[in-house]
């Protein structure tokens, strides 16, 4: 009686008590992830720091495990056993997210890293070609231009993963003749909350196909996209100039000039930007066309510049060529020459509307800034200015209703980038209010002007209500929540300013209690084997 009394003590404790070693979810996805032969990496792994380590340094977060499938069924049993247990889903194609949402941009999130998804087929007949959202921009540029010298708007930097940054934009110097490269997406296969594996197009599940361009992330992992590809440009002529403007004044005239250049001169086959940094004001870009073309070109611009430019270059390249001059210290369109790196910073974006450019008082504003704190932080800090907009820009054509990704009416986009002097943490105290204090120079003199930001350049100091604003506006944000809630509507692909399903409170209250139980399985098969020993030898 004494043993029985015992076992009977031990179950109310059981009852009372969530015991650690059973009711962790972490645990039981684990269990579950290990199960599907997934060989998790957990936090007692050996390689579970190198593997949650995020790209920007200032950031740091503890997944609650990280997998590596080589296929599609592989993720999808590993979104059902996240959706089992109630875990937050990740998906991380190259890491580069600027807010680590790579690795869930939280603790506690299952990491499914797509690198193994890295297949390429090119149709050079038809122009199209499937990838692999794990494999990045270099390596995916190389298999275009090999599989018949075939080429698609995208960003600069190699190692870039494709799944990123085409499911949040895709901005690249030929998106003003091509667009961005969500744009060039004609398919996709995605893995959904409930682990089925679905096409995603114009004429299969359109809502789907919306949302997954520029908000893919909050609506399942996308194994793979079909996109429309252009054939390469043969002349790609590279150009940079360099000024010196000796005070604020100068730099406000020569910016006026790029701004009025690209908002009525610059052609479509123009992509260009303009640079800034300590003492910096370059203006670099590329124009796909004959060499013997690009004088007359630049020649407008030239002329309303108010000084002569301290240094310039003009070269022309093929296609890889290009690609390769643009990766600058990146180097080798190829990956696999050299690891990637790291960096530790802080980053905003400001997109400028073709029909609300910046006025000389707030460019004023700007550059005293640039002149004054821009002189003294401790930060090492950049500003791009690119032009999207002007004249017959593909990226405008677009309907802002056609896509997730609504700013389709930007002259140019601004990110300014700061990081640490040495790339590695700490971070400086200030940088943060610093660059801040960059966007605020402009916006505070833009009195009514909504401003919308660039996702792709993702700050994690908004919240999630003002992050949707500026990324997506109302109308958009509303759609992607009425989608959200047919594809996910428990929220299992989340992060800190995910789209979210906005449900009732009854499904609310039914959905916490669900996944409130999910880890507790065990436990209660626990109580069941102790009940047994206790009640058997009764009857």
């Amino acid at each position: 009686m004494a043993i029985r009394g015992n076992l009977l003590r031990t179950i109310v404790l059981l009852l009372s008590t969530r015991l650690p070693f059973v009711t962790s979810a972490s645990a039981t996805l684990t269990t579950c992830l290990s199960s599907a032969n997934l060989q998790p990496i957990s936090s007692s792994s050996s390689d579970y720091t190198a593997d949650s380590l995020a790209y920007n340094r200032r950031l740091s977060y503890k997944p609650a495990d990280i997998v590596f499938p080589t296929n599609e069924q592989d993720v999808a049993s590993a979104v059902n056993c996240a959706s089992q247990v109630g875990v937050k889903i990740a998906a991380r194609s190259g890491g580069h997210s600027y807010a680590a949402n790579g690795v869930g941009g939280e603790d506690g999130s299952l990491v499914i890293d797509l690198k193994n998804l890295n297949s390429v087929k090119v149709t050079a007949s038809n122009q199209t070609a499937v990838f692999g959202t794990g494999i990045r921009i270099g390596d995916l540029a190389l298999a275009l231009f090999n599989g018949g010298k075939q080429a698609m708007a995208h960003g600069t930097c190699p190692y870039v993963g494709t799944g990123g940054h085409l499911g949040c934009g895709g901005f690249g110097l030929p998106s003003r003749l091509w667009g961005l490269a969500l744009d060039a997406v004609i398919g996709a296969q995605v893995i959904l909350a409930n682990g089925s594996i679905v096409t995603a197009s114009s004429t299969e599940n359109q809502d789907l196909f919306f949302a997954i361009r520029g908000a893919a992330p909050s609506f399942g992992v996308v194994t793979s996209l079909t996109v429309k590809t252009q054939s390469a440009p043969s002349s790609n002529v590279f150009f940079n100039y360099v000024f010196s403007p000796l005070n604020v004044t100068m730099a406000v005239e020569t910016f006026l000039a790029y701004q009025n250049f690209g908002a009525n001169d610059a052609p479509p086959n123009l992509g260009m930007n303009v640079e800034l940094g300590n003492g910096d004001f370059e203006m670099s870009g590329v124009f796909y066309g004959p060499t013997s073309n690009f004088s007359a070109v630049i020649r407008p611009l030239l002329d309303a510049v108010p000084q002569q430019p301290k240094s310039e270059s003009v070269k022309t390249y093929d296609w890889l060529g290009i690609l390769t001059q643009l990766a600058g210290s990146d180097g080798s369109l190829n990956t696999s020459t050299k690891a990637d790196v790291s960096d530790t910073f802080y980053a905003k974006s400001l997109m400028v509307e073709e029909n609300a450019p910046l006025t000389k008082t707030a460019l004023q504003s700007f550059f005293n800034y640039l002149y004054g704190p821009g002189t003294t932080t401790d930060t090492s800090w950049f500003i791009l200015a690119d032009l999207w907009g002007g004249p017959s820009s593909a990226i405008n054509v677009v309907p802002s209703t056609q896509t997730a990704f609504s700013h389709r009416s930007t002259l140019y986009t601004f990110q300014f980038y700061a990081s640490s002097s040495n790339s590695a943490p700490p971070y400086p105290s200030d940088g943060i209010s610093f660059v801040d204090g960059m966007v605020s120079s402009i916006t505070s003199n833009m009195s009514g002007t909504d401003f919308g930001m660039y996702s792709c350049y993702v700050d994690p100091q908004l919240s999630a209500a003002e992050a949707q604003q500026v990324y997506y506006g109302n109308a958009t944000t509303t759609r992607l929540q009425n989608i959200k809630s047919q594809v996910d509507p428990m929220n299992i692909f989340s992060f800190p300013q995910a789209i979210e399903n906005v449900p009732d409170p009854e499904s609310t209250a039914q959905s916490a209690a669900q996944r409130g139980a999910a880890p507790y399985a065990a436990q209660l098969g626990v109580i069941a084997a102790l009940l047994l020993d206790v009640l058997l030898p009764v009857v």
